[in-house]
């Protein structure tokens, strides 16, 4: 009973096969795809990342890491010499470390995020008058811009060297 449902498993692909299908008619010079040779792509995907994931969980076990990296899984392409042979070439570049800042005067260092409008303007309620003709809605709305505008300035607090 349980080699039934093990059998029944393994021969169901976990991947999604229209993505792999997809990707096979990526190729130019593939027109039409079997089921056949679509369950063996997929297969053979699923198997090699099964591989390539163990390969580099083993690594990053021997380097007392709990986290498998692209460093960890770029020794485990390396130490694999026909997976060296194709995949070493497509992998990015392990980049140098950069070590996150000590301070806190970073933090302050960075710029604020660019906006148009004031946060206070965002919580104010704007009151439309129904009115049918379009061109009067467009004159008031700068208008009220302005009003809006000159509030906000006067409410502005005063610097001590002002008072």
């Amino acid at each position: 009973m349980a080699e039934e449902e093990e059998n029944a498993n393994s021969t169901k692909p976990e991947f999604p096969t229209g993505r792999i299908k997809r990707i096979m008619r990526l190729d130019n010079e593939v027109n039409r795809v079997s089921g056949e040779a679509l369950f063996l792509v997929t297969r053979s995907t699923e198997l090699f990342l099964q591989f390539l994931a163990d390969k580099s969980a083993r690594v990053a076990i021997e380097k007392k890491r709990k986290i498998v990296t692209l460093e960890h899984l770029t020794i485990a392409v390396k130490r694999h010499q026909p997976t060296s042979d194709f995949l070493l070439d497509s992998l990015p570049r392990a980049e140098e470390k950069i070590a996150p800042p000590s301070n806190r005067s970073s933090k302050a260092e960075k710029s604020p995020p660019r906006s148009n409008r004031r946060i206070d303007q965002f919580f104010k309620k704007q009151v439309k008058e129904p009115d049918s003709d379009s061109e009067a809605e467009a004159e008031t709305e700068p208008e009220a811009e302005a009003e809006a505008e000159a509030e906000l300035e006067a409410e502005a607090p005063v610097p001590i060297g002002e008072c």
